[in-house]
Order: structure tokens, then C-alpha cells, then sequence
């Protein structure tokens, strides 16, 4: 079979505190938390009106000739076929931009600036600004090293539309000199630095930076590809993707506020994916914690962009990157992300974002109660996909379907299209249940087609689920923890918060509810069910199935996630799954 990452009307009640339930009658250590408004926060709306009046004020500084002689970066061949190379079959995120390294712009201990142009102001202070521009472009940022201002000096990045990206001070954004800006839609911006007020020469030789990367935003090579960014569908998308701004999506609705579209740097590229704001049962504060997926991102990245609410501005409308009619598109919200926890088994990356997440944002609720397993259940979504505005799609969980190597079931959800679908870009994209909590993360599909997104009776959707990894991200989601109470043998929790449920429990070892009926071992369900008390990969009848791409205990292992266990122990050159 082949797998490609995929490019990979229900009242939703908020409420000021968390809503949770744990141990429901039947379940087994079930967690439900229902979703939260963003508290405080600044609206898309204010930081467009702040632009505004920032990039005013900025041209009407614009030196005369900043752009004569530009900073020019320009594509060749190898990065052609960068941008070129096809989603990479579930293990790695959608590639939209390469990295251009920028050779001679810098300026060292206020020495006089190489590039572009300087005029002084009357207050005794300077401007100076300089043309970055990268032909075919749809958009840009830039890289900086060695970055240092004196107080009274600032930098922005801007493009002549409307955009504007800044200001840096001092060491900049992540305080050690080294970052990259936001990007703007654009293959032309500005890069300037105002110093306010007298700039005398002690000043002037604090002023240090090099420009060392420019970074060229364009999911696919101009030359192959003609874009359209006006009218629906954006891009070249799939002619089923329907636009999350037509109606009503069920309990997906409110993820179209949870949503983001993910875009950084690594490397020699520049890829996309998308993840939600998740909520934590803390009812008495607002962690930014953000789902995706480990294929797209496994480490924290502080040049990583968010944008939430990325939409057409209308059904079927106008492209949200479009600058026609004068129209400014919506500046990212957040920048930076640390990852918490991250797993190649379950395909699950959680973080937290360096940023507050802008107002009116939803934090997602979530259950850790199975569904991989119960064919028919609904599932549904709001993904960025194809690098541009939020789609709908709606699942239906089919445990008919067959698997993909190393993606068992139970690990993962597999379900059928049933409206809409999702492309590269879309990985990551938080899934929820009927009841609108999320259950998992997109991975990508398994199937005959994959080249289709349009072809469901061929291809599977396949989902990290979460209540596989739950156990390794519980300290994060669930940091309130178990409140103890008097141990009840039969509801299949963890009641007195031991750690153990249940029979495993001295106190219910003798209990008549405690007993496991031996069935023969199915490899891919997640479930002991021969009783011996080892789960599918772990079982000796099972180490050498094929779906499981985990190893089994005693295994030879490098890291955590390569054990079913999650446990990879001892010392360097001889660790194995415990």
C-alpha cells in the first residue's frame, strides 16, 4: 500500500471553568474536559488597526532609494526541486519554502552599513533602510545573527502592502541576538531601523546584526505552477475540499477558533502543518498547550508562526493571502513553540505556544476514551490545508478497513471520507467525536489512491489516537491529577489514585468483577486478550507481526518511542525495552 502525509449543527456551551468528568459508569480511567474561551488576548481586528498606523508612520520615513541596490536572492535548480518533491509518505510535513543563505549584509560595532540607504533626522537620530526582495515569492523573512541595538534604536520589517513585523530591540526576540522575522506576503519588503533622538558614537557602535538567510516562501515552483489567491478554491486545492466558511461544521465548529496554521524553519526548508489549542483540566489558568502531529515536528522551534482564524472572507471567497482591492492579509499571531512531549508511536507532537494565543481563541475539550475501535463513529475536522484557509471534512470510523505497516490500529483511528477531505498542510490537524472533543491528530492516508484526495472508496484517513500516548502527555493535560476517594471495584478507575485500577489494586484483587476471559491475541487491537498481561507487540505471539512497528520488551532500542513500552533503558550502547 502506498501512505502520503496528507498535504496529509451542534451547540457548543462554554463555560469559565473547565468542565470535566472522570470515571463515567463503564469507562476505565475516562477523562472528559470540555472547551474554554481564551481569556484576554488581542483581537485579530486591533492588531490590523495597529498595523495600519505602524506601516503609516513607517513610509512616511521610507528613505528616498532604499531600493536601489537590493538584498536579491534567487532560486536555482536544487531549490526548483525542493520545492518540487512530493509529501514524503507520513514522515515528514509539507515543504512550501527553501532557505537562501545572504552573504555581505552585516554591520559590526557601528561600522558604516554596507547595503542600503541612511538619512538623518532632525532630532539628531537616523534612519536606515534597505530592499530585501526574493523573485516569486508569495512571501519572505529573514534571518538575522549577531543582533544587537542600543535603547534608543529599533528594527521592523515590512512590505510596502501594509504589513509590518516588529519592532525588535536590543538582542531581539529571543534575547541571544539570534531569530528569524515574521514573514510578509510579498517577494519585496523593507528592512529599516529607527534610532529616536540624538545617535551619538557611543550608541552608533552598539549597533551590530548580519542578515545571514532569507527565507522564500512559495509551495510550489512559479515556473510549473500558475496561483491563484483570489476566488475559491485557493491554490491549486482538491476540487472536494469545501471551505470551512460554508456553514455550519457540527461539532467542529468550534475548532474553526482552536485551529492554527503552522509555519517554520528547519533547515534547508520551510514546511507547514496544522494543530489546536487543547485545555487542561486546571480550571484556574489558560496554558497554551497545542496538538499536532511528530511527523511534522519533533522539537521546539522559536521561529515557528501560528496563524489562527485562517479563512476566506466569505463561502467560497477571497483567498485569505490576497492583496487585491487594497486588502492587507492577517499577521500571524503567535511566534514560537516548545515541545512538552512527542512520539513517533501515535504520531502525537504537544507543546506549548511561546505566545498567548489571540482573543477569543477556543481551547479544545478532549476524552481519552477509546474509538479506534468502534466502527461507524463520527469524526470530524478543521484543517489548513494546502498551506492556505480552514476546509471541512467529516470520518466515519471503519474498522474494516485494512492497515498500514507500522500503523496499527488502536495506535491509530482509521476512517472513511464522508464530506470533504484534507492535503498536505492539513497533518496534525486535531479530530473530534461527536460530542466536539478532540480524539486524535491527523497522519495521513493508507491506501490504493493517495494521490487523490477526492478518491474515498480507495484511501483510508488515518488519525494518532489519543488515547494511546494519553499516559504521556496526562502530566500536561491533566496537571490537577487524581482526587483520592474511596476505592469502587467495578467503575474501572483509578479511584483511590494509586496508579492502578481496579483489580490491580489490593483492596479489589478479590473482587468477582476482576476476572479476563482469554481470547486469541489479536495483534493490532491495543487489548490483552489472551490475559497473560502484556498488550499486542509485547505478547511473544505477536512481536513479529508486521503492524507492530514498536518493539517489544527486551527489544535492543535507541529512544523511548522506539518501544511499546515507551521505555528504552541502560547504558549507551546496550538500552533496551523495559
Amino acid at each position: 500500500m502506498r501512505m502520503r502525509a496528507l498535504v496529509g449543527a451542534l451547540a457548543i456551551v462554554f463555560s469559565a471553568v473547565t468542565a470535566e468528568t472522570r470515571g463515567a459508569p463503564g469507562d476505565r480511567s475516562v477523562v472528559r474536559v470540555g472547551p474554554e474561551r481564551a481569556v484576554g488576548g488581542v483581537t485579530i481586528e486591533q492588531r490590523l488597526a495597529r498595523q495600519a498606523q505602524l506601516h503609516e508612520l513607517l513610509m512616511s520615513e521610507l528613505p528616498t532609494g532604499f531600493e536601489e541596490a537590493p538584498i536579491q536572492v534567487n532560486l536555482d535548480p536544487d531549490d526548483r526541486n525542493l520545492l518540487a518533491e512530493p509529501p514524503q509518505h507520513g514522515n515528514a510535513p509539507l515543504r512550501i519554502g527553501v532557505v537562501k543563505a545572504v552573504a555581505g549584509v552585516e554591520v559590526v560595532r557601528g561600522q558604516a552599513f554596507k547595503r542600503g540607504v541612511t538619512e538623518e533626522t532632525e532630532d539628531g537620530g537616523f534612519v536606515w533602510a534597505a530592499n530585501v526582495r526574493s523573485p516569486e515569492a508569495q512571501a519572505i523573512r529573514v534571518h538575522f545573527r549577531n543582533f544587537s541595538l542600543p535603547d534608543n534604536a529599533e528594527l521592523y520589517f515590512f512590505n510596502l502592502e501594509g504589513q509590518v513585523d516588529g519592532p525588535y530591540t536590543g538582542k531581539g526576540r529571543n534575547g541571544d541576538g539570534d531569530f528569524w522575522t515574521r514573514s510578509v506576503n510579498s517577494d519585496s519588503a523593507v528592512i529599516m531601523i529607527r534610532f529616536i533622538g540624538e545617535a551619538t558614537p557611543t550608541d552608533r557602535r552598539q549597533i551590530s546584526f548580519v542578515v545571514s538567510d532569507v527565507g522564500h516562501i512559495n509551495g510550489r515552483p512559479p515556473s510549473r505552477q500558475e496561483r491563484s489567491h483570489d476566488s475559491w478554491p485557493c491554490y491549486d486545492n482538491a476540487p472536494c475540499l469545501i471551505d470551512a466558511n460554508c456553514g455550519n461544521a457540527g461539532p467542529a465548529e468550534a475548532a474553526k477558533d482552536a485551529v492554527a496554521k503552522m509555519e517554520w524553519v528547519a533547515g534547508c526548508c520551510i514546511n507547514t502543518c496544522t494543530g489546536g489549542l487543547l485545555a487542561d483540566t486546571d480550571a484556574g489558568s489558560q496554558v497554551p498547550l497545542f496538538l499536532t502531529a511528530n511527523h511534522c515536528l519533533k522539537s521546539s522551534s522559536s521561529n515557528m508562526e501560528f496563524w489562527f482564524n485562517y479563512t476566506t472572507d466569505s463561502c467560497n471567497g477571497t483567498c485569505p493571502d490576497s492583496l487585491i482591492q487594497g486588502g492587507t492579509p492577517p499577521p500571524s499571531d503567535v511566534v514560537g513553540f516548545t515541545v512538552l512531549a512527542s512520539g513517533r508511536s501515535g504520531d502525537y507532537t504537544l507543546g506549548q505556544l511561546n505566545q498567548s494565543p489571540p482573543a477569543g481563541a477556543v481551547f479544545l475539550g478532549w476524552t481519552n476514551t477509546p474509538i479506534a475501535n468502534t466502527n461507524g463513529a463520527g469524526l470530524y475536522r478543521i484543517s489548513n490545508a494546502n498551506w492556505g484557509p480552514q476546509v471541512y471534512s467529516e470520518h466515519e470510523v471503519d474498522t474494516g478497513t485494512a492497515t498500514c505497516r507500522g500503523w496499527p490500529r488502536g495506535e491509530r483511528i482509521y476512517s472513511a471520507d464522508i464530506q470533504g477531505s484534507t492535503m498536505g498542510g492539513s497533518s496534525g490537524s486535531p479530530v473530534v467525536n461527536s460530542a466536539g472533543e478532540v480524539v486524535g491528530q491527523l497522519s495521513g492516508c493508507c491506501g490504493y489512491n493517495c494521490g487523490n484526495e477526492c478518491d474515498a472508496a480507495s484511501n483510508s484517513t488515518v488519525d494518532g489516537a489519543l488515547a494511546f500516548y494519553y499516559n504521556n502527555v496526562s502530566q500536561f493535560l491533566d496537571p490537577v491529577g487524581c482526587t483520592p476517594s474511596p476505592e469502587n471495584c467495578t467503575n474501572g478507575t483509578d479511584d483511590d489514585c494509586d496508579g492502578d485500577v481496579d483489580c490491580a489494586d489490593a483492596d479489589c484483587s478479590a473482587d468477582p468483577a476482576c476476572t479476563c476471559n482469554p481470547v486469541p491475541e489479536v495483534c493490532d487491537n491495543g487489548l490483552d486478550d489472551d490475559c497473560d498481561g502484556d498488550v499486542d507487540c509485547n505478547d511473544a505471539d505477536c512481536s513479529g507481526d508486521p503492524a507492530c512497528a514498536c518493539l517489544p520488551l527486551g527489544s535492543s532500542c535507541t529512544v523511548n518511542s522506539d518501544c511499546c513500552s515507551n521505555k528504552c533503558k541502560g547504558p549507551a550502547g546496550g538500552k533496551t525495552c523495559k
